[in-house]
């Protein structure tokens, strides 16, 4: 009698160690994560600042500046994702990139596709409870999406957008430009965003192995 007993309170006790990783990643974040959120949103700046600035001189650089970003951004936003493991945390960090890409370029299509790409990034992470790998490594593809409205204003308004260009920049720069974006090119920055956000988070996964782990980073 006393062993089957014992054996109860054994079964009954499994369940209770299994909750804590899926009730984590659905708790509130808390002041440590914000704290986590703004250095990883400080140091992604950073990296996506110096892709564009080794990209944009380049004379066919422009489309592959989404590209570029996913690649460096990478491992900030995989250790956004690893260090929180709580829904909220890539929102913010979208709505802080929109914030600051809206400051800067004045471009409120960059501003809605930030802020959509990192909630729904962050759902896809949500769904593996922020650690299944490839749920993760998806989600960066997804959320590399933020910079497709950098480039909207050539489909969306642009006749107007060049027009205004012209002003800025003069009619030789405005032409260079407008001949990177021709109609077909927009699905190619699609790809070429997801792909960038992939292999930023592919790389990012093989240092969090090798290095961030050993280190107590991760």
């Amino acid at each position: 009698m006393t062993e089957q007993t014992a054996a109860a309170q054994t079964t009954t006790a499994q369940p209770a160690t299994a909750a804590p990783a899926t009730a984590a990643s659905r708790a509130k974040l808390g002041t440590r994560d914000y704290i986590l959120i703004g250095v990883y949103a400080a140091l992604y700046f950073v990296l996506i600042a110096i892709a564009a600035a080794v990209v944009q001189p380049l004379p066919f650089g422009m489309p592959f500046m989404g590209f570029a970003c996913g690649i460096l951004g990478g491992v900030p936003y995989m250790l956004t994702l690893t260090k929180s493991r709580r829904f909220g945390a890539v929102t913010i960090l979208g709505v802080l990139l929109a914030l600051l890409m809206g400051v800067i370029h004045g471009n409120v299509y960059t501003i809605v596709t930030a802020v959509a790409a990192s909630v729904i990034a962050d759902l896809i992470a949500r769904t593996g409870d922020y650690r299944r790998m490839s749920l993760n490594v998806l989600s960066a593809g997804v959320f590399n999406l933020w910079n497709l409205g950098l480039f909207l204003p050539f489909y969306i308004g642009r006749n107007d957008y060049l027009a205004a260009m012209v002003a800025k920049k003069g009619e030789t720069a405005t032409a260079q430009m407008a001949g990177l974006f021709p109609a077909w090119i927009l699905p190619v920055l699609v790809v070429l965003g997801v792909i960038g956000g992939l292999i930023g988070a592919w790389i990012a996964r093989s240092m969090m192995r090798r290095h961030f782990e050993r280190a107590g980073l991760v």
